[in-house]
């Protein structure tokens, strides 16, 4: 403020430039004028100041500068004549900076105003991205309602997203600290769900330990047995949406190592409410997917056991949402060996609980929902299950009559993982499909069933016929003519088809060939023998014949002789 009366001072005393002068004036009384409405505005509550601090810096080093050019207006000598055309070009530069100075403190004033608190923010974008990132933070920090915050908070993520250099802006200008507050308040889901994703977007490698560390700290303070049972069910949904919305968030060691147990923990609870069950294990099923690290984790904190029961046990979308969790596990598993081996092995009950509930919900829930990830699940873990253990195949063999198109293409994926050649025990995994009569029920799916099925019905054959032992049922069933009629149709859209079809089909031809030159062999020795055995036994008839004409000759004599 003094700084500004000594311009007004000085310009009072100018000898030259008066008009440039005069206008002058009129900026820094405005600027003066603004800068207590400023003050005036901000007095009562403690606010958001990095604009008020950035503001007055700025102003200083303009009244400095306007300070300087009307001093060397005091005088009209030779010195002053020589500078005059850089003087009036001083003036005109400065005009042009002060002009836009008082467009931004305007602003500023109207960020402190309660009445126009959250307001601004449909003018933002016309603005200099600092003040544009000063109208969000303020807000968030100050809004006269919460959803012009959570409309704040959503237009920081906008401009993030927009351009990266915003990041670093609203890093520098205090945004961090804001939404962590937001985080931590006792307000709705929404807001801390905008607030959560917001900051994970401004996560780099120079603060993402940090906000990481702030945010899990929050969390675990949510989740833990002592919050409110409404407080662990919002700190859960929060956690999904972030899994949902930043998969790399998802996968920090602290997620993984603070949060996941947690969320075991109140999921196996039986003082948990069914919604906050609910709530639990939708968040789970975000971290799960497509996340090895957090798969693991899982395995690794009893959740396997924890899950089979629940699905044993619940109905509805909490069995839903465990169902899910088991598919997103197993299809990792399906990808990873050595996962697959660590938490699938044969003499882990908890893997073994996990399959029996599987298998049931797909001999016995006549759910799509249900059946479908369930038999999923039992087709990832193909190369986990020993040739003994067919009781896995029956079930799937079964659901390939299903009515329900979908749960019947699965079953074809889920049994083609089995028999394929990436898996060791083909033979004998094929052997128990044509045990259970799975041929003919997929027959009954080429002929009848929705074409969307073909592409994994035909494989399935293809992988059958690999196997000699299996081709006489293959082509008896009408296998041949079926890869013959069907596959002109589907190998252009499936390249897995493209060698698999011919080759097989080339086999089975093979096949028949061999059996049909077989079948001639058999029938031409077996006429040869005929032929022989009357010649032999025409010749031994008609020696008998001699025979008995000697006979009856001889005998007569004998007698009368006697």
């Amino acid at each position: 403020m003094l700084l500004g009366e000594d311009v007004s001072f000085a310009i009072n005393e100018s000898n030259s430039f008066k008009v440039e002068c005069g206008e002058l004036g009129k900026r820094v009384s405005r600027l003066l004028e603004l800068l207590s409405d400023l003050l005036i505005t901000t007095a009562p509550t403690p606010l958001y100041l990095r604009p008020i601090n950035c503001m007055v810096a700025k102003l200083k080093g303009h009244f400095e500068a306007a300070r300087r050019i009307v001093c060397n207006c005091k005088h009209r000598n030779l010195i002053w004549r020589l500078f005059a055309s850089r003087i009036a070009a001083e003036f005109e530069e400065l005009f042009h900076v002060l002009d836009a100075f008082i467009g931004e403190m305007e602003w500023v004033v109207r960020l402190y105003e309660s009445q126009t608190r959250g307001g601004c923010l449909k003018t933002v974008d016309r603005m200099s991205p600092t003040v544009s990132v000063w109208s969000c933070i303020a807000t968030v920090e100050m809004g006269s309602s919460l959803d012009d915050r959570i409309e704040a908070v959503n237009h920081l993520a906008s401009l993030v997203r927009h351009k990266h250099d915003y990041k670093h802006i609203i890093v520098e200008e205090g945004g961090v600290d804001s939404l962590m507050k937001l985080l931590k308040e006792n307000c709705s889901l929404v807001a801390h769900i905008a607030a959560a994703n917001t900051l994970c977007l401004l996560a780099n490698e120079d603060n993402e330990g940090t906000i990481m560390k702030e945010m899990v700290s929050t969390f675990i303070k949510s989740l833990s047995k002592t919050s409110p049972i409404s407080k662990q069910t919002q700190a859960a949904d929060l956690v999904a949406s972030i899994a949902e919305r930043n998969p790399e968030s998802k996968q920090h060691d602290l997620i993984r190592e603070n949060i996941i147990w947690q969320l075991v923990i109140l999921l196996s609870s039986e003082q948990s409410t069914l919604e906050l069950k609910i709530s639990c294990s939708n968040a789970l099923w975000k971290l799960a997917q497509g996340s090895v690290s957090n798969c693991r984790t899982l395995t690794e904190t009893k959740g396997m056991l924890c899950l089979a029961k629940l699905v044993a046990k619940e109905q509805g979308e909490l069995r839903y949402n465990c169902i899910m969790i088991i598919k997103e596990i197993t299809s990792i598993a399906e990808s990873d060996d050595g996962f697959r081996r660590s938490a699938f092995t044969s003499s882990s009950p908890a893997a073994k609980a996990v399959v029996d509930e599987l298998l049931r919900v797909i001999k016995e829930l006549d759910a799509t929902k249900l059946r479908v990830p369930a038999i999923k699940s039992i087709g990832s873990l193909a190369r986990s299950f020993s040739a003994k253990q067919s009781r896995v195949i029956g079930p799937l063999v079964a659901r390939l009559g299903n009515t329900d198109q979908d749960v019947a293409m699965e079953a074809a994926i889920a049994l083609k993982n089995f028999v394929s050649t990436g898996n060791y025990l083909c033979s004998e995994h094929s052997k128990s499909i044509i045990e259970f009569e799975g041929v003919p029920l997929l027959m009954k799916l080429l002929n009848s069933g929705d074409k969307s099925t073909h592409p994994h019905v035909l494989a399935l054959i293809c992988y059958l016929a690999q196997h000699d032992s299996n081709s006489n049922v293959l082509i008896k069933a009408g296998a041949l003519t079926a890869l013959q009629t069907i596959h002109p149709k589907v190998i252009t859209e499936y390249r897995e088809l493209e060698t698999l079809v011919p080759h097989t089909i080339s086999k089975l031809q093979s096949y028949l060939t061999v059996e049909q030159q077989q079948t001639e062999s058999s029938t031409g020795i077996k006429q040869f023998f005929t032929k022989q055995s009357k010649a032999v036994v025409a010749t031994i008839g008609g020696r008998l014949k001699l025979l008995y004409k000697g006979l009856t000759v001889y005998i007569p004599r004998l007698v009368k002789k006697s």
